[in-house]
């Protein structure tokens, strides 16, 4: 999930090459930051840290991949636009960076360059968590018990519990019309400002902002209660789903065929199927010559106006915005079909690990080496890009 605010900060990535015993277990990307979450729960991460969303302390910019200082033990990760979301493996959240919306669950509403923990009104540690998520300005996160439970900014309903006000301390997202609270969720991703959630019985919920058709509803309508993301038809649910994912203002669901079905915002071309009309009902995303659906996916990674996808031969594809070379080409035109990207006239394959930022990726292939391409330099105006992937590290 990603943001573009009022200045578009973009980063530099100096090629240090970095060994390490453990392999990666996740890669997540924001509006100009990245975490790499490793095998033994430590945490590194490299970019923008005006709000201390790197962390380590301080607010200055990471050029260099560098170890998150205070986190040990983690099993999950997420970023936001300028604050970050950790799970210890003893099922406690800490968060850092900005606050001003409450996203940190505390109510100092200042930055924190040190973790924290999140806690209920009432003081109370909130516990039992399996998964986080960070949408731009709040947080999410996935209970053993299936509930999901949400703080930060609320101005479209995101927070799902059936107000618009801010809360600085974990609410529980209620049930549709407000009725009970939402139950059998099994994942959870957040956009910009909304919401999507995977039910167990394969099914799609979502709430929050609806100005490009993202939560799937067949509307353009806000929702500050979860709703069923429709089929493509719009005459039922759609179903059979095993993964979701958010961009900033576009939605995602691979299916258990390994096809990928897209919906929202798509003026760059980011839902891939040969448009650049957005969409409020999900549609297949096309194979690399716009006329049957990309298949075999199993991994994908939405940014602010781009898309990447990793199938199972370990081949990448990419598709929507190319004007900071986020399709790893020269070009430097938006795609409403996916394209491959290439390393020295060879399409990258043997990729593991796939994350999407503002309008950069990061991939990790099957040696443990980490390649990112797209904007690269930490700048208040203008920006320089990386058209072609670039080596930074070796795990």
């Amino acid at each position: 999930m990603v943001r573009m605010g009022k200045k578009f900060f973009v980063f530099y990535v100096i090629l240090c090459i970095y060994a390490f015993s453990n392999n990666v277990k996740k890669i997540r990307s924001g509006e100009s930051h990245t975490l790499i979450l490793l095998g033994n729960g430590k945490v590194f991460g490299f970019g923008w840290n005006e709000s201390g969303q790197v962390i380590n302390g301080n607010s200055k910019n990471y050029k260099k991949i560098v170890e998150i200082k205070g986190v040990e033990s983690i099993v999950d990760i997420d970023v936001g636009d300028i604050h970050s979301v950790a799970l210890r493996k003893d099922y406690i959240v800490f968060t850092w960076g900005s606050n001003f919306s409450g996203q940190l669950g505390s109510p100092d509403y200042k930055n924190f360059h040190l973790p924290v923990i999140v806690k209920m009104k009432n003081g109370e540690i909130l516990k039992d968590i399996i998964k986080v998520g960070a949408g731009w300005d709040f947080s999410v996160a996935l209970k053993k018990d299936g509930t999901v439970w949400t703080w930060g900014e609320n101005k479209y309903g995101q927070l799902g519990d059936g107000t618009y006000k801010n809360k600085y301390y974990p609410v529980c997202v209620k049930g549709p019309k407000g009725i009970g609270y939402l139950q059998n969720i099994v994942d959870i991703k957040a956009g910009a400002y909304h919401v999507l959630a995977l039910s167990k019985d394969g099914t799609v919920w979502a709430w929050g902002d609806n100005q490009f058709g993202q939560l799937g509803d067949g509307s353009f309508i806000s929702k500050k209660y979860p709703v069923k993301v429709k089929n493509f038809s719009g005459n039922g649910e759609l179903s059979d789903i095993v993964k979701i994912e958010c961009g900033a203002f576009h939605s995602c669901a691979i299916n258990k065929n390994g096809e990928v079905l897209m919906w929202g915002k798509n003026m760059k071309g980011q839902l891939g199927n040969g448009t650049y009309e957005d969409r409020n009902l999900p549609v297949f995303v096309k194979n690399e010559e716009g006329k049957g659906h990309l298949k075999e996916i199993v991994d994908i990674s939405l940014g602010r106006n781009h898309t990447i996808a990793l199938n199972k031969n370990g081949e990448i594809f990419v598709w929507g915005s190319n004007r900071y070379g986020q399709l790893g080409n020269e070009i430097f035109k938006s795609s409403p079909f996916p394209v491959r990207v290439y390393l020295n006239g060879k399409p990258l394959n043997k990729i593991v690990k796939i994350s999407a930022g503002g309008a950069f990726n990061v991939v990790l292939n099957q040696n443990g080496e980490l390649y990112f391409w797209g904007t690269n330099r930490v700048l208040i105006k203008g920006s320089e890009i990386n058209p072609f992937p670039l080596k930074i590290a070796k795990f």
